[in-house]
């Protein structure tokens, strides 16, 4: 029943108004499923991007804070392996006392990671194709059948395009202890002990190379970060399909740097790329500077 002065809709009314709603409910649909797979893919594209940003940011910052990038080098310069000197002070000591300052890798043996292969056990480190070649472990370049031929000096000893990669036991080989002349511990002593000692602090080859490795498997669409001699291994990434890290060598603009390039792709074939480039910062540490 309704009072004399109210009105509703009529049928007639009554279906117009629902036939205009369902052609706009219907023209809608496509756009509101446009809408979604657009946020789907957003939303996957995003993952993927902080997928691959994570892992750019674990290989630049730990190039920029090795004491020796060791691959890619001069012998090959474009690879699918980055490895590095890890930020790893064995012997728990700083220069001048100073914990912002970690003295790292300062006393190597002659097989400078102390694997007991020549380069890196099971690395491919020159890029000719074969594994550990040399029976000599301190050949730590694993490149041309000679050991300690280019010592810590700066200089390019053996011409091979690479810099200080393969020292004795006397790493800068001056005959003393540290740096001939200097106060390498900031004992108040200088060249106190034997030649062996390049951290002059009556240890020797304390402190070795602990090499970060970051390795692409193809197959697999997989970047693995691991440290050997350790259970360390990461999957930092199953959606690799580009992993490039491109050695520079030192000019007169700037010193050796490592251009690192990554590309994921998603399940649905959505893709992010990324470049940057990286440079070796504390690599003066190896001549007793005092770094960060």
């Amino acid at each position: 029943m309704t009072r004399p002065t109210e009105s509703g809709l009529t049928l007639v009314e009554l279906l117009i108004t629902l036939t205009i709603m369902g052609i706009i409910a219907v023209a809608a649909m496509p756009l509101l499923s446009t809408s979604l797979e657009a946020n789907r893919q957003g939303t996957a594209r995003s993952q993927l991007y902080q997928e691959g940003l994570l892992a750019m940011e674990r290989m630049t910052s730990g190039v920029r804070r090795c004491t020796f990038l060791l691959i890619p080098n001069a012998h090959k310069t474009t690879r699918d392996i980055l490895a590095f000197s890890g930020f790893v002070n064995e012997d728990g000591d700083y220069y001048f006392g100073d914990s912002l300052f970690p003295r790292i890798d300062e006393d190597p043996y002659n097989d400078s990671n102390n694997d007991g292969q020549s380069g890196i056990a099971g690395i491919d480190d020159n890029g000719d194709g074969f594994i550990d070649d040399w029976v000599f472990w301190w050949d730590d370049d694993d490149e041309d059948k000679s050991y300690s031929e280019d010592w810590l000096d700066g200089k390019d000893n053996d011409s091979d395009g690479n810099i200080d990669e393969d020292w004795w036991r006397d790493n800068n080989k001056d005959g003393f202890s540290g740096i001939v002349g200097i106060d390498d511990d900031g004992d108040g002593l200088v060249d106190e002990e034997g030649d062996q000692d390049d951290d002059e602090d009556g240890s020797v080859s304390e402190d070795n190379l602990n090499e970060t490795i970051y390795v692409f498997d193809s197959g697999t669409h997989t970047l693995i970060e691991s440290v050997p001699f350790t259970s360390e291994s990461v999957i930092l990434s199953t959606h690799v399909t580009l992993f490039q890290a491109i050695y520079e060598p030192p000019d007169a603009a700037h010193g050796p740097r490592v251009q690192v390039a990554l590309t994921l792709t998603g399940d649905e074939g959505e893709s992010v790329q990324f470049v940057e480039y990286a440079y070796p910062r504390n690599t003066l540490q190896r001549t007793g500077k005092r770094v960060r």
